[in-house]
């Protein structure tokens, strides 16, 4: 039989900082082929959202954002880039000139979007909300030229951000890439004040609420690469626990995510078999 065994970080504090009252998982934006995407679809993931340009002294940080964004894929890191011509004028391609000169030149493969302006009144809720701390909740941060770095977390809140001159490969975005984000808990449903009770003997896996939840959750299972495996369970829950069975999953590390309204967070699940 195999055997499961858990490591979780277990923290019982809300999240540090100013309520915010909306996340970069609200909004939606086109990406640099036409589509509109949702940013909820990051859920989970950490961000570096960066406004690029083509023919600037910083370009050459295309490749090291490719490097960044490859290397830590697999702890659920991504890169978003959105192009900008405000900044002396640097990006005045076409959408398509733009991705066939990052393709082409640095092998760019992450998430490329549609040219914004940033400096204009009517710049993208996204740029709003990533400079002014009233919508953002955190911090000010005036974009004052290309390649300026936010780092978003799992729960699509603001992080941080750095200017220009900071490269990606800083050791403080790695540090900050590699790390735990403490357990956000949602005071009204309780069903992100949890852990992970393992049995050694046993194929099944316990959640354990840090008070009653009444409602409708979802809880999956996703590979460290960010592929979802299976959906452990949906439906209402009543109750303090919540029994699930994984003794079909193969030895490896995964994340397990419990889903309640808006709320939703990750703690890691680690299956050793004998």
């Amino acid at each position: 039989m195999k055997t499961t065994l858990l490591s979780v970080l277990f923290v019982l504090t809300a999240f540090s900082g100013t309520a915010q009252t909306a996340t970069f998982h609200d909004f939606e934006a086109e990406t640099i082929l036409g589509d509109v995407i949702s940013m909820s679809q990051y859920a989970g993931k950490k961000l570096l959202v960066v406004n690029t340009a083509s023919f600037c002294a910083y370009t050459p940080q295309f490749e090291e954002l490719e490097a960044l964004d490859s290397t830590y894929e697999s702890y659920n890191f991504k890169v978003i880039g959105f192009p900008c011509n405000d900044f002396g004028s640097q990006d005045p391609g076409t959408n398509e000139e733009i991705l066939q000169f990052c393709q082409g030149t640095y092998g760019v493969t992450f998430q490329m979007m549609s040219r914004i302006s940033i400096t204009a009144s009517d710049t993208c809720d996204i740029y709003k909300w990533l400079q002014l701390g009233s919508q953002n909740g955190v911090s000010n941060a005036n974009v004052t030229w290309n390649f300026h770095k936010f780092c978003i977390d799992e729960y699509g809140h603001w992080v941080m951000h750095f200017p220009q001159q900071i490269h990606p490969n800083n050791q403080q975005i790695v540090d900050w890439i590699m790390s735990e984000t403490p357990a956000q808990i949602d005071e009204k449903s309780g069903v992100l004040d949890w852990k992970i009770l393992g049995n050694p003997a046993s194929s099944f896996t316990t959640l354990q609420f840090g008070s009653t939840v009444i409602g409708t959750a979802d809880v999956m299972i996703y590979s460290m690469d960010g592929r979802l495996i299976n959906t452990v369970f949906h439906g209402e829950l009543n109750g303090r626990s919540l029994r699930l069975e994984t003794g079909d999953l193969p030895s490896g590390l995964y994340l397990i995510t419990v889903r309640n309204g808006q709320s939703q967070t990750s703690r890691r699940l680690t299956i050793i078999g004998e």
